[in-house]
């Protein structure tokens, strides 16, 4: 417990150091004009910028080696967690990229198709390299022992497109098309926050020491970047920071062989991804909208809900699932162990 709690410290600590140095650098490229100093925390004034991601991805890395080292991992184990750090940070690079050509460029990204085309060729990369080194579940058990679901040879493209969907899903929590006015500051890295911390619940149960050392680093990034990304936002998570908690989730996946769980984890954000299809779907037909916005909480917000009550409904319900995701996991450890 002593160890944990030093490397939360740490994360804390160097995503308060890292926001001081990395936001007044971002800003600087979004406006052209330097200011070191970070400004009133609870005002904003129009220059604050996008690519929290990055911070996300810096504070991460920092906590899982320190972790990695205070724990003394296997190396196995340490060489699924190379592989997933290498995943999670070719994400946050097209992310900040694209974060790039939106505030400096004032162009609106790649076309939908080539991004859906650049996540599914990076997953399946990485679904591939973890098989190779070892990580690879192709039964999926199914809870109320109904059995299980075995992929066969469809599981490096059924997992691949599976965590295209789960990563999308990610970045339509947190807004659409990187357009903040259709997002709430700070709310999917909360509602991620409240899924990492269940899987690390989740992942206590069995010998998933891995996955579990890393949900509790990611837990605690995401937390630490509040610091900065809470509303009145200074730093936005933009499209680096989708990419990343939800390429996050998807290695967390893989590594851990726990499908079932990891999606009882984010399971709010795959309800809003749910949410903003059918949104479409019924619109195309019958040109009206079920919701007065593509997802729950940009319906929520514009009902004129206040965003602490939006965040206090999908912490509880990311909460409840978490709940289910530990409770599988006790289920999924005592049907093996039988």
């Amino acid at each position: 417990m002593a160890k944990t709690l030093i490397v939360v410290l740490l994360e804390l600590v160097s995503s308060v150091m890292l926001g001081r140095i990395m936001i007044p650098v971002f800003r600087k490229i979004k406006t052209g004009k330097f200011d070191i100093y970070v400004g009133d925390r609870f005002k904003q004034d129009g220059s604050e910028p996008s690519g929290g991601g990055a911070l996300i991805l810096l504070t991460l890395i920092i906590g899982v080696f320190a972790g990695a080292a205070a724990f003394e991992t296997d190396s196995d184990s340490v060489r699924g967690i190379l592989c997933m750090m290498m995943f999670v940070s070719a994400l946050t690079a097209v992310g900040l990229a694209e974060d790039y050509v939106r505030e400096v460029r004032g162009g609106i990204g790649m076309k939908s198709a080539h991004r859906v085309l650049i996540k599914l060729t990076l997953c399946l990369c990485f679904t591939a390299v973890m098989k190779l080194c070892g990580f690879e579940s192709r039964v999926i058990l199914l809870p109320f022992r109904w059995g299980g679901i075995d992929m066969g040879r469809a599981y490096i493209p059924l997992t691949a497109v599976i965590m295209t969907i789960m990563i999308t899903a990610a970045e339509v929590c947190d807004c659409q098309r990187g357009v903040h006015d259709t997002g709430i500051d700070g709310l999917c890295c909360m509602t991620m926050f409240v899924g990492f911390l269940g899987l690390a619940a989740a992942f206590g149960t069995g010998s998933r020491e891995a996955s579990r050392l890393i949900c509790i680093c990611a837990a605690a990034a995401c937390g630490a970047f509040e610091v900065w990304g809470l509303s009145p936002a200074k730093l936005y998570i933009g499209r680096s920071g989708g990419l990343l908690l939800g390429g996050l989730m998807c290695g967390i996946m893989v590594l851990s062989e726990m499908p079932i769980a990891v999606w009882l984890a984010m399971a709010v954000p795959l309800a809003e991804l749910v949410m903003m299809g059918l949104q479409w779907a019924v619109f195309r037909a019958n040109k009206k909208l079920l919701l007065k916005g593509a997802t729950i909480h940009e319906h929520l917000h514009n009902t004129g809900m206040s965003d602490s009550g939006i965040f206090m409904i999908f912490a509880i319900a990311q909460l409840l699932f978490g709940i289910g995701a530990a409770a599988y996991a006790v289920y999924e450890t005592k049907f093996f162990l039988k």
